[in-house]
């Protein structure tokens, strides 16, 4: 029933505890929740610390103007990342740009602290008790794996997506643990949320919808309802107000706005838009086996945790099926939906896995905690009593995982800290200083969103006309603008100077590329009778 004690209906709906485990001495622990506190502190710390300190090239770039005017960036849009960006900037810190960037340190340190949650949270289900320190490893050692410390440091919607999967992974279990409709409400709404972000949450729906699906039957089983029907509409509409950010991309597409990825004109383009068409071709757009793409996968995970990492998460995996099945699926079919499609995405997938680096995270906690209880009372011992064992125990493993985390985290440091990044918003306050009026600027993707990051969010050099595109398309717009008497500059395209500028015309070194000084084969440019525009050959 609805007023059913917690305990109560705790009896029905949980798994029974090894008889081994659950004879465990107890060991006086502090209070978790303030060790989960300065878990996610030390993390928010880190990244702080090491914060790309204002605008970065490309995607980047695109995202801090999008938070900032409320635009919608390239596919699938991030209606979340971007409504949420948008308080961010709001703060009195840094740039505009820094606050961006401060968001995702927040929401991957809010991730790194949700994963100790759930790590205590299987403990104490599992019968271990709270070995806060097993949970505060695991959720430390994921906290400076290189790729998720990496994009914690910059505006990208990764860390949000790894908050929003801890977050559904901790309130599902809570729900299935403590029968509150509470749980149930929040789980929903979540989910909702997690599908607006990031379109990989989808791939995460058959593990959600099997583990909700056993807390059904169970629930009903027990008869722990009063009203479920009503509960479950409820959850309905849970999860409709979770994906009610994607009504921001609606409006801005049927409203306008200052920026929009593409300026779709139909609702077939922002459909498009919405599923995130034009990278349809990077699934499984690569020329290796699928034995390749799972090697890959793997070492990936190997560059975050090290082969001792795998080890101790194997033996979580191992555990936690042993113990909590249903959580063990859970985990375990989540993470097998992420790994299949990150390592099947050719376009920088590695950025991908970092849901399953964020379940490694729980299995290596769950392990480091078992091998602990394995130690104290699974294995006979000359070293006298149960306490003494567990003392033992407790020191080696906590001076091991010491010196790997302090280790782990000195040598990362130096390669993974953006603090000193500020060489972008140099070149290009520095090229907007130095641009003449109405001078024409030809960029790649990286350069042109920084210039249009400063021009949509600080009102900067609205007289420059901006060009991207095909660099090969750019000569003829050069020789255009020159004949027409208008300076020209011309910036890299993937690392270096596109060779029909090169060949064509002479450049002078300026910032973020080359000023175009003269054209220098006239006689491959003719200018038709219109005299709009120029032909090649």
């Amino acid at each position: 029933m609805l007023d059913t004690p917690e305990a109560t209906v705790s009896e029905h709906i949980e798994e029974s505890v090894s008889p081994a485990v659950a004879t465990a001495p107890a060991i006086a622990q502090p209070r978790s929740h303030l060790i989960g506190w300065a878990v996610f502190g030390f993390a928010l710390l880190l990244y702080t610390f090491t914060l790309a300190p204002s605008v970065m090239p490309g995607d980047y770039a695109e995202f801090q103007l999008s938070a900032a005017v409320l635009g919608v960036p390239h596919p699938t849009g991030y209606p979340l990342y971007i409504l949420l960006g948008k308080l961010f900037t709001l703060l009195p810190l840094g740039d505009v740009a820094y606050r961006v960037n401060f968001s995702s340190a927040v929401y991957m340190a809010g991730a790194v602290g949700v994963l100790y949650a759930v790590a205590v949270k299987l403990f104490r289900l599992a019968g271990y008790g709270r070995v806060w320190w097993a949970a505060a490893a695991g959720a430390l050692v994921f906290a400076i794996a290189p790729t998720v410390w990496s994009m914690s440091l910059v505006a990208r919607s990764y860390a949000l997506n790894a908050l929003l999967v801890a977050c559904v992974v901790f309130s599902v279990i809570t729900w299935r643990q403590s029968g509150q409709s509470r749980w149930f409400y929040a789980s929903c709404l979540l989910i909702g949320l997690s599908m607006v972000h990031h379109g990989t949450t989808y791939l995460l729906l058959p593990a959600y919808g099997l583990y909700l699906l056993l807390v059904e039957f169970e629930r009903h089983r027990a008869e722990a309802d009063r009203r479920p029907m009503t509960r479950r509409a409820l959850g309905v509409l849970s999860l409709l107000a979770g994906l009610s950010p994607m009504l921001f991309l609606v409006y801005r597409f049927v409203f306008g706005g200052p920026y929009y990825w593409g300026n779709p004109t139909s609702w077939k383009d922002f459909f498009n838009l919405l599923t995130g068409g034009p990278f349809h071709n990077q699934v499984m757009g690569f020329s290796d086996t699928q034995l390749d793409r799972v090697l890959f996968g793997l070492g990936e995970l190997d560059a975050q945790y090290t082969l001792l990492g795998i080890i101790v998460g194997v033996a979580g995996m191992a555990a936690l099926w042993r113990l909590r099945r249903a959580e063990a699926a859970l985990l375990t079919l989540m993470m097998l939906g992420n790994f299949a499609f990150a390592m099947n995405y050719s376009l920088v997938g590695y950025l991908y896995f970092i849901p399953t680096f964020l379940i490694w995270g729980v299995f290596m906690a769950v392990g480091a905690g078992w091998m602990a209880y394995v130690l104290i009372v699974g294995l006979s011992s000359p070293l006298g009593s149960v306490v003494l064992r567990a003392r033992t125990a407790m020191l080696i493993a906590g001076v091991i995982l010491l010196w790997l985390f302090a280790s782990s985290t000195v040598l990362r440091y130096p390669n993974i800290d953006q603090s000193g990044q500020i060489a972008t918003r140099d070149e290009a306050l520095a090229l907007l200083a130095s641009a003449p009026q109405g001078a024409s600027l030809y960029l790649d993707w990286e350069d042109v969103s920084v210039v249009r990051f400063y021009r949509m969010v600080y009102g900067s050099r609205p007289d420059l006309t901006l060009h991207s595109g095909d660099p090969t398309d750019w000569p003829k717009g050069v020789y255009c603008d020159l004949s027409n008497g208008a300076p020209v500059y011309v910036g890299e395209f993937a690392g270096a100077q596109p060779p029909m500028i090169a060949r064509d015309f002479d450049v002078e070194s300026a910032p973020m590329g080359w000023r175009v000084v003269n054209i220098k084969n006239v006689a491959l440019y003719e200018v038709p009778p219109c005299g709009t525009c120029a032909t090649c050959r």
